[in-house]
């Protein structure tokens, strides 16, 4: 008998398609979600919500110039909010109470910013987000 045992038989294993059909449908799956969509600075000023390991919005595009952060931290915890190039940071707003708010304006070149909380390891647990410049 094939796959027998002293235990019982044992099923062969399972076949490689449908071994590779599950993980592609598992890759697919995972991909869906679209995230959030994109807003867009109006007049000047973004409104940007710090919650407890999120920025909302965190996808953001603006024209270039003069940008006013209104930032508000909603969650429970302490956050800051920075935006940062790779050699700079235009705009640091550091620590913010739950609660508290407050504004700073930068003039932006166009490029890609990186939205971020510095608190401790609030970037690591997705406390980022992305802004365009154009």
């Amino acid at each position: 008998m094939d796959g027998a045992t002293a235990y019982g038989t044992i099923r062969p294993p399972m076949p490689f398609v449908r071994a590779t059909a599950v993980l592609v449908a598992a890759a697919v799956l995972a991909g869906c979600g679209g995230g959030e969509p994109t807003a867009s600075v109006r007049d000047g000023r973004a409104r940007i919500e710090l919650d407890d390991f999120l920025i909302s919005p965190q996808n953001l595009t603006a024209p270039a110039g003069r940008v006013t952060f209104a930032v508000t931290n909603r969650g429970r915890l302490v956050h800051s909010f920075h935006v940062q190039l790779p050699d700079r940071e235009p705009v640091k707003i550091r620590t913010l109470h739950p609660g508290e708010s407050q504004t700073a304006t930068a003039n932006l070149a166009p490029g890609e910013y990186r939205l971020v909380c510095v608190e401790s390891n609030h970037a690591e647990l997705g406390m980022t987000g992305r802004l365009v410049v154009r």
